[in-house]
């Protein structure tokens, strides 16, 4: 029997001359298109609203402007309806009378995830259908570890998309150009880098009235937590994961304590510790561990979270603590798992580790950095014989301290998000 699918609703690019309206790019973009010759798969994942929809529609411009025939891009969206692969591979092939078996065509599946058994599903259609060219785009990263590396490994190239950072919010904004003069701009760079704390995703930058952009967050924190999380995880009570994200919210960077948040909440410390695990997959919050040269070690020690947006801590907590919304911003965009606290208490915000190499890093949002600030830094370089830390500040000109060797590099975060 075959199932009736509106597919020309989906697929606007059908009708001659038509394009998508989107002609502002992210910086992902350019990536995305030199992987469109490649044979695997091409995954896009990312929290809710931070542009996955548009640059799948950007990729199908893309393609038409470079004479790509239009019935050949096939978009499809399961956020209404999730239908098997075959029957949809069905309704298209009849539809624009094109057939997959034969003729090469790009295939763009947005909200995977809600597909059941999507994994074994795009395998079988990947290894029997050469001539499709998957696109796949999720708001979980669940297809992203387990289940993924089950069924598609091999197959699949993966790409993450953050929220914008400062100089692509500029970009947005039409205002780019005062980043290329930063001392002569240096009011209005940082009157924009504080509203972009606030109103880091796109769609957020011109609200105008007062509490839009703070509904907005929420909005999107609450499909999150109660309709994305639900939907893929056994959750029993989702606004104890409400109550969780508030709690972290109000505490950018707080170092949790799985018994005392669980006695807080009347829930179990494995509750506690699964649903932290469901708001990670969902991209809603990031865990930083404390640093040791011994994983073993670090897993046992207390870690720190972060909402995976500092838009969306101001909004959930409701505070104005610019140096903590900074903080939060390093946090999500340098690719941090770690910061250090030893047992005196003396800690270091951030350490990130990329190979054999070790940064500390501190956020330091404000107008100068004294020399006596850096002395944790420089302990922990002492401690575990690093010559390179790092700070990110208000301060605009790059200058450096150095002390017996080592070296501190002070570094405007304007231009480091």
């Amino acid at each position: 029997m075959e199932i009736q699918l509106d597919l020309l609703k989906y697929n606007q690019h059908w009708q001659e001359g038509f394009t998508y309206p989107y002609p502002k790019k992210r910086k992902l973009f350019g990536n995305l298109v030199s992987f469109l010759n490649k044979r695997q798969i091409l995954e896009i994942t990312g929290l809710r609203r931070v542009g996955k929809t548009v640059l799948l529609f950007q990729l199908i411009n893309h393609l038409l402007q470079k004479g790509s025939d239009r019935f050949r891009l096939w978009y499809f969206t399961f956020d209404e309806q999730a239908p098997s692969l075959d029957d949809l591979l069905a309704a298209f092939s009849r539809q624009t009378e094109v057939d997959y078996r034969k003729e090469k065509v790009f295939l763009f599946l947005d909200e995977i995830q809600k597909l059941p058994n999507f994994q074994n599903q795009v395998k079988v259609c990947y290894d029997l259908y050469p001539n499709i060219k998957f696109f796949l785009s999720g708001s979980c990263s669940l297809f992203l570890k387990k289940k993924r590396q089950e069924s598609l490994a091999g197959r699949i190239f993966s790409f993450f998309l953050p929220p914008p950072d400062f100089e692509e919010y500029l970009f947005f904004k039409e205002k780019s150009q005062i980043l290329s003069r930063p001392l002569l701009f240096q009011s209005e760079i940082e009157k924009e880098f504080e509203i972009f704390l606030r109103s880091q995703f796109i769609e957020s930058i011109n609200f105008a009235k007062p509490g839009e952009k703070k509904e907005y967050f929420i909005s999107i924190i609450k499909k999150i937590i109660f309709e994305d999380i639900p939907g893929v995880f056994p959750v029993d009570s989702p606004p104890t994961l409400w109550q969780i994200a508030k709690i972290l919210a109000q505490h950018p960077g707080m170092l949790v304590n799985y018994q005392n948040l669980a006695s807080d909440l009347g829930v179990s410390n494995k509750t506690i510790s699964l649903y932290l695990y469901y708001l990670e997959e969902a991209f809603l919050v990031r865990k930083i561990y404390n640093f040791s040269r011994n994983l073993l070690t670090s897993e046992k020690k207390l870690k720190k979270y972060y909402l995976a947006s500092p838009s969306f801590s101001s909004s959930l907590a409701d505070f104005s603590e610019t140096a903590l919304l900074a903080e939060n911003l390093v946090a999500a965009y340098k690719n941090i798992n770690f910061f250090w606290r030893d047992i005196y208490k003396n800690e270091v915000d951030f350490i990130r580790v990329e190979d054999n190499s070790i940064t500390p890093i501190e956020v330091k949002y404000k107008d100068e950095v004294e020399a006596a600030e850096l002395k944790n830094l420089f302990r922990f370089l002492e401690k575990t014989k690093t010559s390179r830390g790092l700070v990110f500040s208000k301060e605009l000109k790059e200058r450096q301290v150095a002390k017996g060797g080592l070296k501190i590099f002070l570094k405007p975060i304007y231009l480091s998000s």
